[in-house]
């Protein structure tokens, strides 16, 4: 397993991660036509793909519920382009997909985006929810993006809840939903490959000579 940072960047820097961000729009289109709820990321250099709004009204034309779908959109990528990624979003959630702004607060005008871009969560980025039981700056700040979020009819999500202490925290804080490795650790949805499962038991051997 590669994780993403690992190539994520190369793969931006030589124009590769179009093929990549429509690789995993379709593998979200499968788990979603199964009646899953899938969440995806998209890199910054693909917001305002025009495939990527193509593939899921097609998508959506042959029976998919777009409510299955939710875009997540990292502040770092509005940045970018503020009016780009406003006319991108709208695309979407006039589809019928979801939208959700990751990693808030890590920008610089952070309350400028809740204003444009037509998400329906706030993902509240893990600086301020690792802290949260023990800082009261954290708690301060987690608890005016709360009542922001919410006077504006939309829901938060704190990322990175890796112990109890910190989702009692959280719940104490009002914020909606949760993730982290308290709650669920992250895991492959397919069986692993023939080359995968002789690479694991390469590694596993033990030499005695």
């Amino acid at each position: 397993m590669i994780e993403p940072g690992a190539f994520l960047p190369s793969a931006e820097r030589f124009g590769l991660v179009y093929q990549i961000d429509r690789w995993v729009l379709k593998q979200a289109i499968e788990l979603a036509r199964g009646g899953k709820r899938v969440a995806l990321n998209l890199s910054a250099l693909s917001i305002g793909d025009p495939q990527i709004v193509r593939t899921v009204r097609k998508a959506i034309d042959g029976g998919l519920d777009p409510a299955n779908l939710v875009f997540e959109i990292t502040e770092t990528a509005a940045v970018r382009n503020l009016a780009e990624a406003r006319a991108f979003a709208s695309e979407l959630t006039g589809l019928g997909c979801d939208l959700a702004i990751d990693d808030f607060g890590t920008g610089f005008a952070s309350f400028t985006y809740l204003k444009h871009i037509p998400s329906r969560y706030v993902k509240i980025d893990i600086e301020f929810i690792k802290d949260l039981a023990s800082s009261e700056t954290d708690r301060h700040v987690v608890a005016s993006i709360v009542d922001v979020t919410r006077s504006l009819g939309k829901r938060t999500i704190a990322e990175g809840v890796e112990d109890g202490e910190t989702l009692a925290a959280v719940r104490a804080a009002g914020v909606d939903f949760a993730q982290g490795h308290h709650l669920g650790r992250p895991r492959r949805l397919s069986a692993p490959t023939k080359f995968e499962r002789e690479r694991a038991e390469h590694r596993a051997a033990v030499p005695i000579g």
